[in-house]
């Protein structure tokens, strides 16, 4: 592969697009360099962002609520179309994909945003603290009703997710672990009052030392010591993220990362880094590309503005909405995204994107000039599109909409190469 090809592969992998003109940049300083600014943005010496919800100002008007609560979430799309961090910004989509708190059972929009500037902040840092702080984050709280845990009647549901799903995954605990991690983790509530506070209330709690995953446990702190040291937790997340990242990495594959990622001490930027290097040495697979990634990688390369009700709505039909992970699992896979209505969905919005670039856009410029290379290029496929791709491109009557190159491009976006990254 060329540097361009190796570039491009990262960009639609980690970066989720890239704005016009920004391959040709990043070709030109190097592969190297490159990965240097995904992984390590600081060191590469670009400026730290503010939150996506800088400024936010909760009303509460019922009437206006809803609304705010949608415009709200928009600005993380927003946020992951403009970031000059964008690495730190996809991980942190994976992790709301891996702790799926949702809005419509947390709905306190303030706490929604706290979690999610969390898992933004410390998505690239240390997987144990990054663990620690959402056991007590007022999102998770009430999410998985930890706020009305206590001592005298624990609830089950955090600590058993804690360990299915968010740390060492099904058949390396037993129910007994689950009850040891219940007990040890109550006295967690959440101040309504006090904007959502999340505060200990020792009356609440049971003390009482509980035998965890072979560990002695009573508190937080020794619930995630003995969660995140257990000798399968490393390879159940570095199997999460490299399956997020790479497809479906080989065994051995996700052992080398796997190993890495233990010896580092739980190092999310080791492992953020050797799932890149594991991708550029071809260890990946094709995958589907989920709406948000597409959406966003859409907006880049045609710099279409679409307002924020809009925006949302072809998430929504699309079936994956910031804030609104389905279930526990977090949002679906493959199929779902493959299924006869996401694929009729997805096509409705890629008429939306089209017609909403700007009649000066790269993007409609090379649609209606039939560059199918160059608009592959932007696109992030520099090989170009794929044969039938093609035909149906070139085959495309020219009256299919009313400016020229809009159905072109709108057929493009919705294309099969779009839609596997």
């Amino acid at each position: 592969m060329t540097t361009r090809d190796d570039i491009a592969f990262l960009a639609r992998r980690v970066a989720w697009g890239l704005a016009p003109g920004q391959l040709d940049k990043f070709e030109a300083v190097g592969t190297s360099a490159y990965i240097h600014a995904l992984v390590d943005p600081d060191g590469a010496g670009i400026a730290a962002e503010p939150s996506p919800w800088a400024g936010f100002e909760y009303t509460h008007d019922q009437e206006l609520r809803q609304q705010q609560g949608l415009e709200t979430l928009d600005r993380w799309t927003t946020h992951l179309v403009k970031t000059d961090r964008p690495y730190e910004n996809t991980m942190a989509w994976f992790w709301h994909d891996h702790f799926a708190v949702s809005f419509q059972v947390v709905k306190y929009l303030p706490i929604l945003i706290d979690h999610l500037d969390l898992i933004r902040d410390q998505g690239f840092g240390d997987f144990r603290e990054l663990i620690r702080s959402v056991s007590t984050d007022s999102a998770m709280l009430v999410f998985l009703d930890g706020a009305t845990s206590t001592g005298q009647a624990p609830n089950e549901n955090y600590g058993r997710e804690l360990l299915e799903l968010y740390t060492i995954g099904i058949g390396n605990y037993t129910e007994d672990d689950v009850a040891a991690a219940s007990v040890a983790l109550t006295g967690w509530v959440v101040r309504r009052r006090l904007l959502g506070e999340a505060q200990f209330v020792p009356g609440r709690h049971d003390s009482t030392p509980q035998l965890l995953l072979g560990e002695m446990v009573s508190d937080v702190d020794s619930v995630v010591d003995a969660a995140c040291s257990h000798s399968a937790c490393a390879g159940f997340i570095a199997a999460k993220v490299a399956r997020f990242f790479l497809g479906n990495p080989s065994d051995s594959v996700v052992g080398r990362i796997t190993d890495r990622f233990a010896a580092s001490g739980l190092d999310m930027a080791v492992l953020a880094r050797d799932v890149l290097d594991a991708g550029l040495a071809g260890e990946s697979t094709l995958q589907i590309v989920a709406p948000v990634p597409w959406l966003v990688g859409a907006l880049k390369a045609t710099t279409a503005q679409i307002e924020p009700r809009i925006r949302i709505g072809l998430l929504r039909l699309m079936g994956q909405v910031p804030g609104s992970p389905p279930n526990v699992g977090g949002f679906p896979g493959a199929s779902t995204w493959l299924a006869s209505s996401a694929t009729a969905a997805r096509f409705s919005a890629a008429n939306v994107v089209a017609r909403a670039t700007p009649d000066d856009a790269a993007a409609i410029r090379l649609a209606a000039d039939g560059d199918w290379d160059g608009l592959a290029d932007l696109f992030l496929r520099p090989q170009g599109f794929s044969e039938a791709t093609l035909a149906a491109l070139r085959d495309l009557p020219t009256n299919v909409s009313t400016r020229r190159g809009e159905g072109a491009l709108a057929l493009s976006l919705a294309s099969p190469d779009l839609l596997v990254a």
